[in-house]
């Protein structure tokens, strides 16, 4: 099982944040979010949302409108968009601290012949009484039998590799609709300068590809990129990253990702 935030091409902006035990306050208040999982082994499709809703008060029912956005699958033989479904709409009451747990939709998709798989949901949550819209929240799952992501670290040299790998799955013609034709890299640095320092996170924000690369397919349809390689001019305490990545065909539409992390340094270990 795969999952993969959606990454799109906006204003790249950089952001540092010191990853810090979490506050008592912190604790108590988890973000709201929405996850749809795509099971390689089963094929079985779930969807759920958990976290701060509203402030902290009287509990208050609330509608939640699981939708199912967009979902395909890339076959063998082409692309197969799968329709629209009807929304799962229940109906879950936030807890005293303002946090609200749901259940949505369930549902399948063959692993098996599909080259890759996405389906994304959109969850809406309403006041159940006025029907007054509190805010959206979206996931996306992915299931890729033609991609491969490799980030390598090298504590000797001092290197982060990535290479991603993949084949065509033997569609016909040189650039027809589900063929890979770039890769998209999105990379998150986490570091820490000494056994007492703060631990950061660095990324761009916006959802952005920091990196773009063509791709150049052999004669059987496989190809490979290099999509970087990060050489440090030290040495800190801890150094890890975490390698997002977005295959793409010449129309746009996304028909390959993955996902990988590594350590560099870690003065723990």
């Amino acid at each position: 099982m795969n999952r993969l935030r959606a990454l799109g091409a906006l204003i790249v902006l950089a952001t540092v944040a010191p990853l810090v035990p979490g506050t008592a306050a912190a604790a108590a208040t988890p973000p709201l979010t929405v996850s749809i999982t795509c099971d390689a082994r089963t094929g079985a499709i779930t969807t759920s949302t958990a976290g701060t809703l509203l402030k902290p008060g009287t509990p208050t029912a609330v509608t939640v409108e699981f939708a199912r956005r967009s979902a395909y699958r890339i076959t063998a033989n082409g692309i197969v968009s799968l329709p629209q479904r009807a929304p799962a709409v229940v109906t879950a009451t936030t807890n005293s601290a303002g946090e609200i747990a749901a259940t949505g939709y369930t549902g399948t998709f063959d692993p098996v012949g599909s080259l890759f798989y996405r389906e994304q949901v959109l969850v809406t949550y309403r006041n159940a009484a006025t029907g007054a819209s509190y805010t959206q929240r979206d996931a996306t799952c992915f299931h890729d039998r033609r991609t491969t992501v490799a980030l390598t670290c090298d504590p000797a040299a001092g290197t982060v590799t990535a290479v991603v790998t993949g084949v065509d799955g033997h569609l016909p013609g040189n650039d027809l609709p589900g063929r890979a034709g770039r890769v998209g890299y999105h990379v998150a640095t986490i570091s820490q300068t000494g056994p007492d320092d703060p631990r950061f996170r660095g990324e761009s924000l916006g959802g952005t590809w920091d990196v773009w690369h063509g791709i150049s397919r052999a004669a059987d349809g496989t190809w490979s990129d290099t999509g970087y390689v990060h050489a440090g001019a030290s040495r800190p305490y801890y150094y890890a990253e975490e390698l997002t990545v977005g295959v793409f065909d010449a129309y746009g539409l996304m028909v390959g990702a993955g996902s990988a992390r590594c350590v560099l340094f870690d003065g723990a270990a």
